[in-house]
This record gives structure tokens, C-alpha cells and sequence, in this order.
């Protein structure tokens, strides 16, 4: 069942002089199985939407729905909705507190009242998602790994929950080059294994290579809503007005055309960038040689 949001206003601080509109009037489908890119500029108002998905926020106008339950409604199961949809937050290493990785993945699910066997099970599984061994980190301080380590560790106590949907704010901030291509490989695989991804992020390099639709907020509003490709391509220019950027890659492929390179416009990604350039010298070289 599908996540919907109905005319969704928030406003921060109502009725005080600091009072503050984050979202006007969205309204929003996201479908089981999709991955998804949420971008804008900094209080865009992508974080407080994301907040609404599991209802950490409550709308002050309009409805969310999760699997048909009113998230504004008195008695809605949060609990239940907080297993179905898994909000990793930005620095969630931050928010670690057992004094080993096991008890801090287990944390969650042993709400649930399960068996030691099945939670352990549960832990054994979220370490294997993020590709970290069981034996090597279950007694391990979550507080002397690396950087990446805990941010795995971090991204493992939420899948433990069993998510159907996950949501990742900036997931690779602040990491080493390496393991942010770890992390967004491991994102990858997640989706892949059938969990429906919402990618909160600036890095348009990360969106462009995994998402397949893109929404893009600007004052409290969706301007854009589409396949990532088409968002890319068509509104490149609009982007940059509302203080975001296009794939390191496309400025490549730009500045490339003007040097006259014959290369395609719709090109976004590392692979395809090396593709096109590829095939553009291999026919130089093959019209040289007719020559």
C-alpha cells in the first residue's frame, strides 16, 4: 500500500512571532518498490516532509496516510507505522548509545517482545545488509569503529525493524570518498532486495546514479515530480535558480560539446559519461583510418 499525502501544510510555531510555513498544500504518492530522490535547498522543507512519513510530525493541515491509516487520526498505530517506515536521520552515528553493536541494533526489535533467538537472528541479518560481519562486530563498542562503520551500524538498528519503506537523510555526509561509496552501494543493494527507498540529498552525483524519480521541493512546494532522467534533462537551468546543481559528470559532458565533442545531452552518470566519450573517439578513430 501506498504512502499519500492530501493537501499537507506544516507550519513551525504557530501563532508566535517566529511563526514559519515548512509546507504548503503538497500532496504526494510514494508506491511500494520505488526509489526516490527528495532534493532542495537548504529549508526547502524536504526534511520536514520526510518527518511526516512515519509521522514524527503531524500535519496542522491536510492528512497522511500509510497503508490507509490517518496519521492525523486519535489512537493511529505509531508504533506500527515507525516498524513500516524506517527514518534514518543525517549523522544518525550521533544518536548511537548501547556500549555494543548488538545491543544497539537490537534495541528496536526487542520491543517488539521477540525470542532471543529471533532477535538475534534480527541483528544477524541487518549486520549482513550492511556488510558487517556478526562475529567480528556484535560485541564490538559501536563507539570505536570508523566513521562508516557506525554509520552502517546506525543504518543496521533501523533495518532490524524490518522496514518496508526507508528513508535516508543525507546519507553519505560527512564520509571519506570510500565509504560513501560504500554506503550508497549498500543503498543500492537494499532497494534491489525490495525496500522502497526515499534518498534525501544535495549530492546530485548520488541521485542521479541510483534514483529513478525525483522530487524536487522550493519553499514548502513540489516543483518537480518526475523521472529523474527527465527532471535532469529538461529543468537543468531551473535548478540552479532554486540553488541546486546537475551531475559533476553533465558539467563534464557540457564543457566537452564545447569544445565540440559530439556528445549526447542526457548524460548523467560515471558509466555513461565513459560510454558515450568512448564511442565518440572509436568513430574518430574509425573515420581517421576511412580517411
Amino acid at each position: 500500500m501506498p504512502i499519500r499525502l492530501e493537501n499537507v501544510s506544516y507550519v513551525y510555531q504557530p501563532d508566535s512571532p517566529f511563526q514559519a510555513e515548512a509546507l504548503h498544500e503538497v500532496n504526494l504518492v510514494i508506491n511500494e518498490g520505488e526509489f526516490i530522490g527528495l532534493v532542495g535547498h537548504t529549508g526547502s522543507g524536504k526534511s520536514t516532509l520526510a518527518q511526516h512519513l512515519n509521522g514524527l510530525l503531524k500535519p496542522t493541515g491536510g492528512k497522511v496516510y500509510v497503508d490507509d491509516w490517518d496519521l492525523t487520526a486519535p489512537g493511529v498505530p505509531l508504533k506500527k507505522i515507525r516498524e513500516k517506515v524506517g527514518l534514518v536521520f543525517q549523522y544518525p552515528e550521533h544518536q548511537l548509545f548501547e556500549d555494543t553493536v548488538y545491543k544497539e541494533i537490537a534495541f528496536g526489535p526487542k520491543n517488539l517482545g521477540l525470542s532471543a533467538e529471533a532477535l538475534t537472528q534480527r541483528v544477524k541479518k541487518a549486520l549482513q545488509m550492511v556488510h558487517l560481519d556478526y562475529d567480528i562486530y556484535a560485541d564490538a563498542s559501536p563507539f570505536d569503529l570508523s566513521g562508516g562503520e557506525k554509520r552502517r551500524v546506525a543504518l543496521a538498528s533501523v533495518l532490524a525493524m524490518e522496514p518496508a519503506y526507508l528513508i535516508l537523510d543525507e546519507p553519505t555526509a560527512g564520509l571519506d570518498p570510500r565509504s560513501r561509496l560504500e554506503i550508497m552501494e549498500q543503498i543500492g543493494e537494499l532497494h534491489n532486495a525490495g525496500i522502497t527507498v526515499i534518498l534525501i540529498s544535495h549530492n546530485m552525483d548520488d541521485v542521479a546514479q541510483l534514483t529513478e524519480r525525483l522530487i524536487v521541493m522550493h519553499q514548502g512546494r513540489i516543483i518537480y515530480d518526475d523521472a529523474t532522467r527527465r527532471v535532469f534533462l529538461n529543468h537543468a537551468a531551473r535548478l540552479k535558480e532554486f540553488g541546486l546543481d546537475i551531475p559533476t559528470v553533465t558539467k563534464l559532458v557540457l564543457a566537452l560539446q564545447k569544445k565540440g565533442w559530439q556528445l549526447r545531452q542526457d548524460v548523467f552518470t560515471v558509466e555513461e559519461a565513459r560510454d558515450e566519450i568512448l564511442k565518440v573517439i572509436r568513430e574518430g578513430q574509425r573515420h581517421c583510418s576511412e580517411i
